[in-house]
């Protein structure tokens, strides 16, 4: 009796965002973006289109709304960044974890 033979999926259509929530700024080592690197290199050998957002190195207003300009801020780049996340069919979001709780950029995105 022969094995089924199975074929390789095909993920070519999918994206995915990774958004890393480290504490650190570009360029400084990242852990977090270490472990993104990766899940990215295991998304990307499947075929699947990547895009990343380290979240502190963008002016992401304090709030609940979806543009805080809109509530006295004076930017925020928050509505262009969902756009991107929103045009994604995956999403992991990465974080530091210190003392047993998310960071605090983890909680603002």
């Amino acid at each position: 009796m022969n094995a089924p033979v199975i074929d390789k999926p095909d993920f070519s259509g999918l994206s995915a965002m990774y958004i890393n929530c480290t504490l650190k700024r570009s360029p400084e080592l990242s852990h977090t973006q270490g472990v993104i690197d990766r899940s990215v290199a295991v998304m990307e050998a499947n075929g699947v289109s990547v895009d990343q957002i380290r979240a502190v190195d963008h002016d992401i207003a304090t709030g609940v709304r979806p543009d805080m300009t809109e509530h006295g801020w004076e930017t925020d780049e928050w509505p262009a960044l969902l756009r991107r996340i929103l045009a994604a069919d995956i999403l992991v979001i990465g974080g530091s974890i210190w003392l047993g709780d998310n960071s605090s950029v983890t909680r603002r995105v």
